[in-house]
C-alpha cells in the first residue's frame, strides 16, 4: 500500500491525500468536492467547477487556465434544469493548457490531453487526444 494513503487531510472541506500541488491562482468552486492525491496539480489559473466531485489522482497534472466542469443544462428541458456529472483523472495524466473537460469525463491513467482541447467522452489508458472535440491522436509508449 502506499504510504501517502494513510495521510489524509480536509482543507477546506476538500480531501487531500499526500502532498499535492495547488497553484494560488487556481480556483476551486465547492472544495468538499474536490479530491487530490499525492502529487496532483492544479495548475495556474486552473478551474475546478466542481458542483459534482472531481477527483484529481496520484501524479496527474491539470496545467495552467484548464477548466474542469462538473455543471451542465438540460437543454431539452423548458426550465434548463442544471446537470451535474463528476470528473476523474486517474493516475499520473496530463491536461493541457486551457483544456477543457465537461461533465461525465473520465481521463484515465497515462493519458494526455492536448492544450486547448474541449473533452466531451472519457480518454482510453495512454490515449493522448487533441482538438475541439478531442479526438485521439496517438497513444503514449513510454509508460
Amino acid at each position: 500500500m502506499n504510504p501517502w494513503r494513510l495521510f489524509i487531510l480536509k482543507i477546506f472541506g476538500a480531501n487531500i491525500s499526500g502532498i499535492p500541488f495547488v497553484h494560488s491562482t487556481a480556483k476551486i468552486e465547492i472544495p468538499w468536492h474536490l479530491i487530490m492525491m499525492h502529487r496532483a496539480c492544479l495548475g495556474d489559473r486552473a478551474n475546478a467547477y466542481s458542483l459534482a466531485k472531481i477527483e484529481v489522482h496520484e501524479g496527474a497534472t491539470v496545467a495552467q487556465e484548464a477548466y474542469l466542469c462538473t455543471g451542465t443544462h438540460d437543454f431539452k428541458s423548458p426550465t434548463l434544469q442544471l446537470v451535474t456529472e463528476e470528473i476523474i483523472v486517474e493516475k499520473n495524466a496530463f491536461i493541457g493548457a486551457r483544456a477543457v473537460i465537461l461533465p461525465g469525463v473520465k481521463i484515465s491513467e497515462n493519458s494526455v490531453v492536448g492544450a486547448m482541447s474541449v473533452v466531451t467522452k472519457d480518454v482510453g489508458n495512454q490515449q493522448i487526444v487533441a482538438g475541439n472535440p478531442a479526438r485521439k491522436i496517438g497513444l503514449r509508449t513510454d509508460c
